[in-house]
């Protein structure tokens, strides 16, 4: 079961359900840019698209992960989603959702679905609550690694998909404690940049010792 922030569990919800049970959800098509906020609990299907949900406190962005087609994730008065390119989803109210609880696929993958999100909040309270800078970024990119199982020259090969800022809203840290750190795991080379969104793992045992 892929617990990946950038890579989701996907589900095939939009083909299970019949086209009377998708009549229940609301749907909507989002331009990129656009802001999702819910004074409810709301189950959300992406059909088509990407998208990421986070915490905003004080100016300051938590991004708990990405999301993209066939991804299902909860939105409520806690967090937000910002849409990153044009997107296709289906919502629907919790309390309406019981008839749709008939459907035997459609339940199993949504079980799925909130087990895998589960396992991966659990990921992210850990890394949070126990580990330091290095220890978070460290974690981020082990997860990337397993996430994208790529390898250059006997090397796990990363690909970065956005800047130090962008991964600094991941871990919980300001941008400056952030790029401290990853800056450090390059110098100790245990990682090595390629280019500004290449790096390879040089020592992953190493990279390892700084989680817990």
């Amino acid at each position: 079961m892929k617990t990946s922030r950038l890579g989701l569990l996907e589900t095939q919800t939009m083909d299970i359900l019949s086209k009377a049970e998708l009549s229940k959800f609301k749907h909507e098509t989002l331009k990129k840019g656009c802001i999702l906020y819910s004074d409810f609990v709301k189950i959300i299907i992406f059909k088509s698209g990407s998208a990421k949900l986070s915490f905003f406190e004080d100016g300051e962005e938590f991004i708990i992960y990405h999301l993209q087609k066939n991804n299902i994730t909860i939105l409520d008065d806690t967090c937000a989603i910002e849409i990153l390119e044009d997107s296709e989803i289906y919502s629907i109210e919790t309390q309406n959702i019981e008839e749709m609880l008939q459907n035997h696929e459609f339940t199993k993958g949504l079980y799925q679905t909130m087990l895998n999100i589960t396992l991966l909040q659990r990921q992210i309270i850990k890394s949070i609550l126990f580990e330091d800078a290095k220890g978070r970024i460290s974690s981020f990119l082990i997860e990337l690694a397993n996430e994208q199982d790529l390898k250059q020259n006997g090397y796990r090969y990363v690909f970065l998909p956005f800047s130090v800022k962008i991964l600094s809203s991941f871990v919980g840290l300001k941008r400056q404690s952030a790029s401290t750190a990853f800056n450090e795991l390059i110098k100790e080379d245990v990682i090595r940049k390629i280019t500004p969104h290449e790096f390879l793992i040089i020592d992953y045992e190493r990279l390892q010792s700084y989680t817990n």
